[in-house]
């Protein structure tokens, strides 16, 4: 064990000073503290809503300080001279350009234009927009250099659906020509009751996603091709999760810190085979990294599923506690793979 945590802190400073980071953002950042708190979190990227170019900078400069990239509107800043060239100094990772073009109609032309206007101030800097789901009948996906996808099916939707829209989204931009542009994945972390819904009845339904289901929908966003993660939101009820729910917002820290690590080990090591054959519907990826081999199991279905008895060999080390806790449960019942839920091991 002492060998293996050796092994993770050589590849913790190794990623530290050479890789480009995986994107892992996090939606409704709305004061220059609410960047400390994502930032030690373990988010390295952050989304505000706010428009206004002076809170922009001010949340600029300190995303600066704390080296965390921003996905701003750059509507506003670019009618103003002074701002639009001050924005040439911010960590933008991505000028947002629009939320949801298919839920609110927002013509293919439209959207063309406004990227094509912020990419000729702002040639170097890359923009993205995010579509409600994975298949639209508009078709955006040739349009910006970062497509997002957002997914909220807590408590209405299967909760494979999420991963099906990353897919379908990859799909998209496959068919355009463009299956290499970066894809993110927002995953949700709100309450559904919080919003507007379309029920004829108005009646608001919803709850917080579990700890697994947030765990679960990350792993299967990557599974379906995302190249970076986006969460949504850090308000609740006008106040930030921390403050309104922190055993909630801790449980989504604890999947966070795990996301950081492994989407290091999936965007910079080696394919390798699996292990052992895995048959549908189980999903694995092994990947060898930093001297050290990782596999990672997805259940996608509701149903149990039959875990391969190699995994039961004392050489597979599980990562995580969730798993430690399934695998327990595994040799125990020697059958089944809980419904969503993933197995990260690794071993030499």
């Amino acid at each position: 064990m002492l060998k293996f945590i050796l092994q993770l802190l050589i590849i913790f400073l190794f990623n530290t000073f050479l890789f480009a980071e995986f994107t892992i953002g996090l939606y409704g950042i709305h004061k220059k503290e609410d960047i400390i708190k994502a930032k030690e979190a373990g988010f390295n990227c952050i989304h505000t809503y706010n428009k206004d170019p002076e809170k922009i900078k001010e949340l600029a400069d300190e995303a600066k300080k704390n080296e965390i990239k921003l996905v701003v509107y750059p509507n506003k800043i670019i009618e103003n001279s002074k701002y639009q060239t001050e924005a040439n100094s911010y960590p933008v990772k991505a000028w947002y350009l629009y939320d949801e073009p298919d839920v609110h109609n927002y013509s293919r032309q439209d959207l063309i234009s406004l990227n094509n206007k912020i990419k000729k101030i702002y040639p170097d800097i890359q923009t993205t927009f995010v579509i409600g789901e994975g298949f639209t009948k508009v078709p955006y996906y040739d349009i910006a250099d970062i497509l997002m996808v957002d997914w909220y099916p807590v408590p209405h939707l299967p909760l494979e659906s999420f991963g099906e829209n990353v897919a379908l989204a990859k799909q998209g931009l496959t068919m355009v020509g463009q299956d290499t542009k970066e894809l993110w994945a927002v995953v949700q972390i709100f309450n559904w009751k919080e919003f507007a819904q379309y029920r004829k009845d108005n009646d608001r339904i919803g709850r917080f996603p579990k700890k697994e289901e947030v765990r679960f929908m990350s792993y299967d966003a990557i599974f379906n091709g995302a190249t970076g993660l986006f969460y949504f939101t850090y308000y609740s009820n006008k106040k930030p999760l921390l403050e309104e729910n922190p055993k909630y917002w801790a449980k989504v820290v604890e999947v966070i810190q795990e996301m950081s690590f492994v989407a290091e080990i999936i965007d910079n090591g080696k394919e390798i085979d699996n292990p052992v054959t895995i048959e549908a519907p189980l999903k694995a990826k092994s990947i060898e990294y930093g001297g050290i081999k990782y596999t990672f199991i997805i259940n996608p279905t509701s149903k149990r599923q039959k875990i391969p008895n190699l995994f039961f060999d004392p050489k597979f080390d599980v990562m995580y506690e969730k798993s430690t806790n399934l695998k327990k449960l595994a040799r125990k019942s020697n059958t089944n793979f809980p419904p969503y839920t993933v197995f990260a091991f690794r071993y030499e």
